[in-house]
């Protein structure tokens, strides 16, 4: 199992990776527009340069453009800055499953994103997919029980002895992180908020703070 980071702001990302062991990160065009709105200035490019100088793991890159040819060149200009940590994040439709193809013929690491069916996963995975990605809060929103879905994914991998990773992304709190890993996926990916608040709890700060008091007591003697 991996926790991953799931943000595209440098300072927050650097902060996180400080405190929790993670073994990378995960971006998306989404994720980096909502970096530029917070204010970061770096080009995709760039960021992924300084992602991969400030940390260690795997740092997943998505193309933006939908266009055939322009997503596989977006794909390999992220895999020529490092394809030894650059994992791919394609878009689980016609075109993604294209690009991936090709990627896996010259043995390039490759993620579906956005999967949602248990028929996507399989296909994914017959793909060679390294990872596919399933959304458990966008899966929840729609009515989907996110839990049953990853399980069901979960179950299909196992019987077929396949090797594709099932990483959880969507995931706003805690609770949702630890019912994803129960239902079956290997890994997941959560905002550092999220993955902060993974290591945090009431009972255990009330239980530090009696240790601390009692110690300034010691301490007094």
């Amino acid at each position: 199992m991996a926790l991953y980071i799931d943000s595209a702001y440098l300072p927050e990302i650097i902060a996180a990776a400080g405190t929790v062991p993670v073994a990378g990160v995960t971006t998306n065009p989404t994720i980096l527009l909502s970096a530029r709105e917070r204010g970061q200035k770096l080009s995709p490019h760039q960021l992924l340069k300084d992602l991969l100088r400030e940390l260690t793991g795997n740092i997943f890159m998505q193309p933006g453009d939908v266009e055939e040819e322009n997503m596989y060149s977006q794909a390999m200009s992220y895999l020529e800055i490092d394809s030894s940590r650059v994992i791919l994040k394609i878009p689980m439709i016609a075109v993604g499953m294209r690009i991936a193809r090709r990627l896996k013929q010259d043995n390039h690491r490759v993620a579906f994103t956005a999967v949602t069916s248990v028929a996507q996963a399989y296909s994914a995975a017959m793909g060679q997919a390294d990872f596919v990605i399933p959304y458990y809060n966008r899966l929840e929103r729609a009515g989907v029980d996110a839990d049953e879905r990853i399980a069901e994914m979960a179950e299909l991998f196992h019987n077929q002895q396949l090797p594709t990773r099932i990483l959880a992304a969507s995931i706003k709190s805690p609770q949702e992180a630890i019912s994803a890993l129960a239902a079956g996926a290997h890994d997941i990916t959560a905002a550092p908020g999220v993955l902060l608040d993974m290591i945090t709890d009431p009972q255990t700060d009330e239980a530090v703070e009696k240790f601390s008091q009692d110690w300034q007591k010691l301490k007094s003697e």
